[in-house]
């Protein structure tokens, strides 16, 4: 369990020992002919003692077109830290739909962990207006109707154009693997109102979601992480998925599932002293309806081939892009000029990737010293700000909201 300034590193990286043992790749490469064209390895990289510290120091400055590059200027938001002490900041959401208690500018946010720390026991999504002010969109109750195993509330946020905001939860009652439960899809209204719940048995641990809207209705791609992990003692098994869910929604009525596909499965997954679990977790939609999913413990990014369409899984899905910056990849998302970006949890590095699979820069995002590597396990949740301008996330050793322009 990684500690640090008395709190728990919800996210951490297996050192190399555990990776080894489990039998997967982790947290990059320490053999330099996987590193995709354009990493330059530094001498001190060379020297590092461990696969984590090679991937922290080597460097790979942005290339000329990439979105990262030109990007230098870290700006704090806001805490994302609420009066009843959730913390933990997770999902970060750019409000595009105006309405109820939510205007342009807005992004939202919410907690995985409750005040006393244990993971998976969040319940509040803080809105952060454009004056940097805060208020709480949403405190969902921690036993609610509906959501199996309780409330801690994931990645998996998105607003749906007719203006409901949906919200993944994978509960556990005391942080540990032995108490989560399936968990669920929040609906709540634009006031934060918990309007309804959706299940579903292809959700089960529901950590990240990547939307495609079409009014009346949408498609939600959904990753999951707690398949088979709770019997597993610890050791990895191949039961992550992702699923495609089908909604249909009105501005009056909550989305409701009309279908639903495994477009994903067979992704490693495993239960972890620091993170909970490790498995897929984020996801993200190109407008080709090329599906790209971070494969934490695989340490890749997975792409799954016209995900908007298929009616079978792509299994694991084919390699973008392994190993070389990428060190336990979380969160995916798109970034305007279709190159993915990808957060690391090893070392706090924002990865951009060209659709090519190539490597084309990255963004030391968070670098807390007090970590080891340097900002491990605190970067979760990043997007795209939506005018485009940078890159917002969040910082879980000193929960705030922050944005890269």
């Amino acid at each position: 369990m990684i500690v640090s300034s008395g709190r728990v590193r919800a996210v951490g990286c297996a050192v190399a020992g555990l990776v080894a043992v489990a039998g997967v790749a982790g947290c990059g490469s320490s053999d330099k002919s996987k590193d995709p064209a354009g990493i330059a390895p530094t001498s001190q990289a060379a020297d590092a003692s461990s696969i984590d510290e090679q991937s922290a120091a080597s460097v790979l400055d942005p290339e000329p077109g990439a979105f990262l590059h030109g990007k230098t200027t870290l700006t704090t938001l806001a805490s994302t830290t609420p009066a009843n002490g959730d913390a933990n900041p997770y999902a970060v959401l750019p409000i595009t739909r105006a309405g109820g208690s939510l205007a342009a500018g807005d992004v939202l946010v919410d907690n995985f962990n409750d005040k006393t720390n244990n993971q998976g026991t969040g319940t509040t999504i803080v809105d952060v207006h454009p004056d940097k002010s805060v208020t709480v969109f949403a405190d969902i109750p921690k036993n609610l109707a509906g959501c199996p195993g309780g409330i801690g509330l994931t990645t998996a946020m998105v607003q749906l154009s007719t203006g409901w905001v949906l919200v993944g939860s994978l509960p556990t009652t005391d942080g540990k693997i032995g108490t989560t439960g399936a968990g669920c899809l929040i609906e709540l209204d634009p006031t934060g109102k918990v309007a309804g719940t959706i299940t579903d048995p292809h959700l089960n641990g529901p950590w990240d979601a990547a939307l495609a809207d079409n009014g009346d209705t949408a498609t939600l791609f959904v990753s999951n992480t707690l398949g088979g992990v709770k019997d597993a003692k610890g050791k990895s098994v191949e039961q992550g998925t992702v699923v495609r869910l089908s909604l249909a929604q009105t501005a009056t009525t909550p989305p409701h599932v009309t279908g639903a596909t495994e477009v994903a499965t067979g992704l490693l997954e495993r239960e972890d002293a620091g993170a909970l679990v490790k498995g897929p977790t984020g996801v993200a939609l190109d407008r080709a309806g090329n599906l790209y999913i971070g494969d934490n413990v695989g340490n890749r990014i997975a792409k799954v081939p016209n995900a908007l369409t298929r009616t079978d899984s792509a299994g694991r899905g084919e390699t973008l892009s392994a190993d070389g910056q990428l060190a336990n990849p979380l969160a995916v998302r798109i970034a305007p000029n279709g190159n993915i970006l990808a957060a690391n949890a090893t070392n706090g590095k924002i990865v951009e990737i060209a659709p090519d699979g190539r490597q084309v820069g990255e963004f030391y995002a968070i670098h807390d010293e007090a970590q080891h590597p340097a900002g491990n396990g605190d970067l979760f949740g990043i997007a795209v700000e939506s005018n485009g301008a940078g890159v917002l996330f969040v910082g879980d050793d000193n929960n705030t909201l922050s944005v890269l322009r």
